[in-house]
C-alpha cells in the first residue's frame, strides 16, 4: 500500500546529484540506496522518479534528520506543495 513521505516546501540543489526537497523529518528508519517514489503535483499530474534519503548525523540526544534527494528533476519541477508517496 502506497503512503504519502512528504509534503514538500521548498526544493533545491545542494552538494550531490540531484535535487533536495525539504521538510527535514527524523529519520528513524533509513532507507539505503535508490528507490522509486511517486510525485503528486498540486496540479493533479504524476510522475515517478528515483529517490534517495540524505541523512545527517547530530551531535547529542536527538534522532538524526533525513531529506529526500530526488533525480531526474530540476527544482523549478517541484513546487511546494507536492506530494511524495511511496511506491509499492
Amino acid at each position: 500500500m502506497s503512503a504519502r513521505l512528504l509534503v514538500v516546501e521548498d526544493a533545491f540543489v545542494a552538494k550531490g546529484p540531484g535535487v533536495l526537497v525539504m521538510p527535514r523529518f527524523s529519520a528513524d528508519v533509513v532507507k539505503k540506496g535508490p528507490f522509486s517514489v511517486r510525485l503528486r503535483f498540486p496540479g493533479g499530474a504524476e510522475r515517478e522518479v528515483t529517490a534517495e534519503m540524505d541523512v545527517a548525523h547530530m551531535r547529542g540526544p536527538l534522532p538524526p534528520y533525513a531529506m529526500y534527494r530526488l533525480h531526474g528533476v530540476t527544482p523549478e519541477e517541484i513546487p511546494a506543495g507536492t506530494e511524495i508517496w511511496s511506491v509499492d
